[in-house]
């Protein structure tokens, strides 16, 4: 498989995550999330995968801030998703959020943007969007955490090391494993290209992260990474 390096030095894809050092006011961002979140409402993840689907419905759900059609509920699901892609109704209520999206991309085309929702004591199944869902090569998972409950973990598995029966290990049953939590306030380049999964080890706090993706065929986007890896 073709990967991502820098300089012969860095292969993107060994790096469970990346920092990418952009500038956030958390308190801002928290106050436009909490506020939509109330009157929006969130929708349950809907998995195609017949072992995922009542797992992920009671784990996971969120709501559009970039959708097909400008839905708000239309790309809760895996694989590809039918009409244009335009921001949701939700612009006019997170005016700052919205400019942050726009920083990130900078040039680069947009894609799915979405607030996603770990409850209280959950987790999902180990996956990979690069070897099971198709996602492109060029195509990296960003990450920017807004709420993370105490003990909240991300957890990376070497994609060599996972056969399709270690689909619900714990996380210490693998030898490859990279576990580690992230900072509110912070948006990470977050490794999707090996097997992941996360746990939400609190027992009344949901996780609320900003999810998006970004193409590295992109100028500005390879600057974003050469910066935050410092070469």
């Amino acid at each position: 498989m073709k990967v991502h390096s820098y300089n012969n030095k860095v292969n993107l894809n060994n790096l469970p995550y990346l920092d990418l050092g952009i500038d956030l006011d958390l308190d801002k961002l928290k106050y436009e999330c909490n506020r939509v979140l109330k009157f929006a409402g969130t929708q349950d993840y809907k998995s195609s995968f017949f072992l995922a689907r009542k797992k992920y419905k009671k784990a996971w759900s969120g709501v559009s801030l970039w959708g097909s059609n400008g839905d708000l509920f239309s790309d809760f699901t895996e694989g590809e998703h039918e009409g244009r892609l335009l921001k949701t109704t939700l612009e006019s209520h997170m005016p700052y959020t919205y400019s942050i999206i726009e920083k990130i991309y900078g040039n680069s085309p947009k894609s799915r943007v979405r607030l996603m929702r770990i409850r209280p004591g959950k987790s999902l199944l180990w996956h990979s969007h690069v070897q099971e869902h198709n996602q492109p090569l060029n195509i990296i998972t960003v990450q920017i955490p807004i709420i993370v409950p105490k003990g909240f973990e991300y957890c990376v598995v070497d994609w060599r090391e996972f056969k399709w029966y270690k689909r619900y290990w714990k996380p210490e049953r693998f030898k490859t494993l990279e576990r580690f939590e992230l900072d509110e306030g912070n948006a990470y380049y977050f490794n999707s290209y090996h097997y992941h999964n996360v746990y939400n080890n609190h027992k009344s706090t949901k996780r609320l992260s900003l999810m998006l993706y970004l193409d590295l065929n992109n100028k500005f986007v390879q600057s974003v990474i050469r910066k935050s890896l410092k070469i």
